[in-house]
């Protein structure tokens, strides 16, 4: 029996959720949620949803998030395959397939990718695997297979913390100036607010914390009322750091089986020059998501320096080292680009080139 491929509609979300349960490769990136949280992340986008199933008989086989972007060029609009400006999460596949089974399911995904790629007018497509999937934590995935299927590596790296090892081990693996920090920060008080406590209160004030550190609302409410949705469902938390019982920090985690991400942070832009803010937030919600049982955070990304395809500013070179002070590991975060358009592939290509050249002293 064949496979055949069916497109994801509204009325078909529950059925991918349950997929991305029961799925290894799966974690909340790759839920009917998250994909509704990118097609609000950035109107600019413009973002449309080409996301699909892959059924074999009446049983799904693979799931595919795959949304098109608008992108603004010199030269006018272009269309890609990306996830709120960045790559999407790889396709998830049914755990009982065997090796021969996957093989041929990947090739139809991107076989079917390509097809809709030239349908539909989009000149490149990036996908990025995840790092904090069962598969990927469970060395399933130790190199970028997407080279398998006409991409270009564009890895880059993140940062993960095992959340099994015990408080003195975590506390071992603090970068001393980290620990410094957080005790120069013993007057600030952590509270966590999960789906058992969490309210509109609470997290209106982290909204506007988030309004007042950016200087500018950076996104549309829609993805701040899924956020809030997600925390009372179980699938994301606030830290709150307060002073007398003013509110001066948030992070907002996302949560799903079992593992962590940092998600957005924000602190009093007035109170954190003089207070380590975020050492303290950071270090009470590590500690914390231990106690819950949690296995993995992923704190983050980390950039090093230029790269052909990646030129990190200072402030998130900054970052990197920040997250790094918290220990950890560093895991591959293997990302694959491809291009459809020779003439938007060499534009694209000789800029990175431009811009690196101009780099080298």
């Amino acid at each position: 029996m064949g496979f055949k491929i069916i497109k994801l509609t509204e009325d078909k979300n529950q059925d991918w959720d349950k997929f991305c349960l029961e799925s290894r490769d799966a974690w909340f990136w790759q839920t009917s949620g998250w994909l509704e949280y990118i097609l609000n992340y950035q109107p600019s986008l413009a973002t449309e949803n080409f996301s699909f199933f892959v059924l074999r008989g009446d049983k799904i086989r693979a799931i595919v998030p795959l949304t098109r972007e608008t992108v603004r060029t010199d030269k006018g609009k272009v269309y890609e395959f990306s996830f709120g400006g960045r790559g999407i999460p790889a396709p998830a596949l049914d755990n009982s397939l065997n090796r021969s089974d996957r093989e041929l399911v990947y090739k139809l995904i991107f076989s079917e990718v390509d097809r809709l790629a030239v349908a539909n007018g989009v000149k490149r497509a990036v996908f990025r695997q995840v790092p904090i999937s069962d598969s990927f934590l469970n060395n399933k995935f130790s190199f970028n297979y997407f080279l398998k299927y006409g991409f270009i590596d564009a890895s880059l790296n993140t940062c993960l913390i095992n959340l099994g090892k015990t408080e003195d081990e975590l506390l071992h693996d603090l970068r001393r100036n980290h620990l410094r920090s957080i005790k120069k920060a013993n007057n600030l008080k952590i509270v966590i607010y999960n789906e058992k406590n969490i309210t509109e209160e609470i997290f209106l004030a982290y909204k506007k914390m988030h309004y007042l550190a950016a200087g500018k609302q950076t996104r549309p409410d829609k993805t701040f009322n899924l956020m809030y949705e997600w925390a009372r469902a179980g699938l994301g938390f606030l830290a709150v750091a307060e002073i007398s019982g003013r509110p001066v920090g948030f992070e907002y985690y996302s949560v799903y089986k079992d593992n962590v991400y940092g998600f957005s942070a924000a602190n009093d832009p007035e109170v954190e020059k003089d207070l380590p803010i975020r050492h303290a937030l950071e270090w009470e919600a590590i500690l914390w998501m231990k106690h819950q049982g949690f296995h993995f955070y992923e704190i983050g990304q980390q950039q090093y320096g230029p790269l052909l395809y990646d030129f990190p500013d200072q402030k998130k070179l900054n970052i990197s080292h920040f997250k790094k002070g918290f220990g950890g590991f560093t895991a591959p975060l293997f990302i694959g680009e491809k291009y459809y358009d020779k003439q938007y592939f060499l534009k694209m290509y000789q800029e990175r080139i431009n811009k690196y050249a101009d780099l080298i002293k």
